[in-house]
């Protein structure tokens, strides 16, 4: 076998062995179609550890069950997506197609694989396709950052993590190509989740304003010390302006007891700013739970400080360069501001993601550089924080089948155990 017929024939034996080789020879043809089946694979081999217990996807496979033992219409289908309160289309669909074959929570997390690899993989080498000359060591540790903001372990909170990924397929080629058919990608990414709301109206505010460099940074700057937002008015603004399904969906979000709760919870003991998803409040006592995520937000945000500082003329002459940081820190901005929400600082998500990728492509595509590879060096600490205790999060779902299985064993055998309930 020649070329990828034999990393295919790997991948039926090995596919973790064939994933890892795959990012170590990404330039291939054929490395990104293999970290896709990869996720396929894990989302097959899925394993609900104990710190998953309280997640989405408990929810997801126990709606599969009740849907498969029933006959769906049309007319039923829509029925059911009134009376489940969601205003997700996608997901709705997905379970619907899938509990007319099977109500097996592999099948359906491997669906979800199926999705999110694509996205993740496509937007992953996007960044890596872009690269000139060797790769530096820089580079590779902010790859590490990209790779793991939004890994392929987090199909456990599907919807909104997907929507992510899917805002961002469409937002990369735009940003740094101008191709306009990225937008109705972006648009689109609201179907998978209703919150996406908030990042399409920071996009139609980009497109409006354009390019504004010193307007953004000093809204970045400002919105570090916005540490609450008047939740009675925002409140007042989303009632004058969304249906009524979305209002329905959004209300645990915005209720003001809680969300008074969630921030003097913050404001106390800084437990807030750990707050992605249900699986990791059971770890939360922790340390480095609490400050994993400030680690990363800071980190990033002190290098695109420093490029501010010394790199401005050269961002300046690079429109796209320049269009991927001014909106990353316009999202960035917000992001800081919707942080005083329960859920709202995952927003930064984005934020990190689409400024991650301008460091990156300004980085690795110039020669002479020296201030913002000192910051990233002051920043590695933190950087690296954030990257050890987020693949420790991949241990609560990640199997031992998935390392150590093959597509065949899985089929006719069952070892999907958390990896970290073996380890503890």
């Amino acid at each position: 076998m020649q070329g990828s017929d034999s990393h295919w024939f790997l991948f039926v034996l090995f596919p973790f062995i064939s994933m890892i080789m795959a990012i170590r020879g990404y330039k291939s043809a054929w490395a990104k179609n293999i970290v896709w089946a990869f996720i396929v694979f894990y989302g097959f081999t899925f394993a609900v550890g104990k710190e998953s217990t309280d997640s989405d996807i408990i929810r997801y496979v126990e709606e599969l069950r009740e849907m498969y033992k029933k006959d769906f219409s049309v007319d039923q289908v829509v029925a059911f997506f009134k009376e489940s309160g969601e205003a997700d289309v996608v997901r709705t669909i997905i379970a619907t197609i899938v509990s007319r074959f099977t109500d097996s929570p592999a099948v359906l997390t491997a669906v979800y694989g199926f999705i999110f690899g694509f996205f993740f993989t496509r937007n992953f080498w996007y960044v890596l396709e872009r690269f000139t000359g060797r790769l530096k060591w820089v580079t590779i540790l902010l790859l590490t950052v990209f790779f793991l903001i939004n890994p392929f372990w987090n199909i456990n909170g599907f919807r909104f993590n997907t929507a992510v990924h899917i805002f961002l397929y469409g937002l990369l080629p735009y940003l740094f190509e101008g191709k306009k058919k990225g937008l109705i990608i972006c648009f689109s990414s609201v179907l998978v989740h209703f919150s996406f709301l908030f990042p399409i109206l920071i996009l139609l505010i980009y497109l409006a304003a354009g390019n504004r460099l010193y307007f953004y940074f000093g809204f970045f700057i400002i919105s570090v010390f916005l540490s609450n937002i008047s939740i009675t008015e925002l409140n007042n603004f989303l009632e004058a302006n969304l249906s009524e399904v979305f209002l329905e969906r959004s209300k645990t979000y915005r209720n003001e007891e809680t969300v008074n709760e969630y921030r003097q919870v913050r404001d106390s003991d800084n437990e807030g700013a750990s707050y992605v998803a249900p699986a990791e409040d059971s770890i939360v006592q922790n340390w480095y739970v609490v400050y994993y995520l400030p680690a990363l937000y800071n980190g990033v945000s002190l290098i695109l400080i420093v490029m501010f500082m010394f790199a401005r003329s050269k961002l300046i002459a690079n429109k796209w360069l320049l269009s991927a940081y001014c909106f990353g820190l316009l999202m960035f901005g917000f992001g800081n501001i919707m942080s005083s929400l329960p859920a709202g600082a995952r927003f930064l998500m984005i934020s990190c993601l689409i400024s991650v990728a301008a460091i990156l492509f300004y980085l690795q595509n110039q020669q002479h550089e020296k201030y913002v590879s000192k910051a990233i060096l002051f920043a590695a600490p933190a950087l690296l924080l954030y990257c050890l205790v987020s693949l420790r999060t991949g241990l609560y779902s990640i199997s031992l089948t998935t390392v150590l299985g093959n597509p065949i064993l899985a089929i006719f055998t069952n070892y999907n155990f958390s990896l970290n309930d073996l380890i503890k």
